[in-house]
This record gives C-alpha cells, sequence and structure tokens, in this order.
C-alpha cells in the first residue's frame, strides 16, 4: 500500500523490526504497511473511536494481517502493557493533547525504546516534555503536504540539557541540519505572534508588557531567519 506524504515520513522514522503501537491508528495504515513491507514482525493499533477501530480492523483482515496486528479501543497509551511495545507513534493530534496521553501512561512509554510524534500543533511544547522527562530527540523531519507544514520526530530516552524555548520550538535535530523548510516554521510563529499581538492592541486592559514581550520575539526570530538567509 501507498502512504501519504505525511505519514510515510511517519514510517521512515520507524526502527525496523521492531514492534510498535500505532496510538490514533484511525485506518491502521502505518500498521499494515510496515507489517506488509517486512519492516515491523507485529503491531497494536489502538484508537480511542470505536468507527475508525472498526475501520482499521477492516483493513488489516483484508490485508491478511489479523494474525500480526492487534486492534485495540482504548484511551492513549492506556490499553498498552509495559514492555508490550518496542515502541509508539502517535500522529495526527494537538500538541497538547499528545503531552496529555504520554502524562497518562508513563509506565509504558518510558519502557519503550522510541517515540515517532507528529504533533499538528505546539510542537515545541512536546519537545520540551519529553526533554524534561529524560527523553531526547534523535531525529526529526519536515514536510509540506495539501499546502501545511507537518512536523515530525524520533524520540528516544536519555537525558540531555533542556534545549533553549527557541530550539523546543523548531527542533534541535531540524536547527543542527539547516532544514531546507526551517524559514517557513518559523515564518509561521512570527505570523502567530503578530496576530497574537494585534489582538492585544485591541484590549481594554494593560497589555504594554505582553505586546513588548512579543515584539521581542518576533525580532529575534526575524533575527534567526537572517542568519539562516546568510549561511546559503
Amino acid at each position: 500500500m501507498k502512504l501519504s506524504g505525511r505519514l510515510a515520513a511517519a514510517a521512515s522514522l520507524i526502527p525496523k523490526h521492531t514492534v510498535i503501537a500505532d496510538i490514533g491508528t484511525d485506518h491502521g495504515y502505518i500498521p499494515v504497511y510496515m507489517c506488509q513491507e517486512g519492516l515491523c514482525p507485529k503491531a497494536i493499533a489502538a484508537d480511542i473511536v470505536p468507527g475508525p477501530l472498526q475501520a482499521a480492523a477492516v483493513h488489516v483482515r483484508q490485508s491478511g494481517l489479523a494474525d500480526r496486528i492487534d486492534c485495540r479501543l482504548g484511551d492513549g497509551l492506556t490499553c498498552i502493557r509495559p514492555g508490550e511495545a518496542d515502541g509508539a507513534v502517535i500522529c495526527g493530534m494537538g500538541g497538547p493533547l499528545m503531552v496529555r496521553i504520554l502524562q497518562a501512561s508513563p509506565s509504558v512509554w518510558q519502557e519503550m525504546d522510541f517515540l515517532v510524534l507528529q504533533p499538528q500543533s505546539d510542537s515545541g511544547a512536546v519537545r520540551q516534555y519529553l526533554y524534561e522527562s529524560g527523553w531526547h530527540i534523535e531525529d526529526e523531519e519536515m514536510l509540506v503536504e495539501d499546502g501545511r507544514l507537518y512536523e515530525l520526530m524520533r524520540a528516544v530516552p536519555g537525558r540531555e540539557a533542556v534545549p533553549e524555548p527557541w530550539l523546543c520550538e523548531i527542533g534541535p535535530v531540524n536547527w543542527q541540519r539547516k532544514h531546507p523548510l526551517l524559514v517557513r516554521k518559523i515564518t509561521s510563529l512570527i505570523d502567530k505572534n503578530e496576530h497574537i499581538r494585534i489582538g492585544l492592541t485591541k484590549s481594554r486592559s494593560d497589555m504594554s508588557a505582553r505586546i513588548q514581550a512579543l515584539d521581542e520575539e518576533i525580532r529575534h526570530w526575524r533575527e534567526i531567519i537572517w542568519q539562516l538567509q546568510s549561511e546559503r
């Protein structure tokens, strides 16, 4: 089967020949692909919503993989036992929800060898939480699909210093590699801050301190863009 660009990027970050738990599996595309291609001996496909899980179960049966992919109804990692999977894949949900899923099941994912994550928002909060939890980012990727920028990361156990907030926002590996989509990512952060700034100027309360902080952050991001462009 052929994966979308976003899911293909996630699959490429999964270490080969590992047992995965795909959380929020939807139609089970990643587990089916990994097992069909001989990249994964078996997998767990989990979803909190019965409809998508049923669709995943049908997809698994039609692919002849019912003996290798276990479809489970559950909230996040709560339906996974510690040591049952080598790693987890969590894609297509907001960063705050992703963090809550991890916070709810530390005994599960802290026993794993890796996490492959694709937060739809607030990727900086996800990175910061991982570093504060004794993990670090080993690999990252960004891509544009249907006009939208997607961020993906693979985290592994091992305590490292928590990156500065700006590095958490754009990704330490992305920065180290000077990823070609960094300017687009930073531009989106500037646009977001400018939108917030416009809203604050219309407030009846005194928002001068917050506006000044936003101005400083916007200036900082513009300096980083200038640095990236001057190095090319």
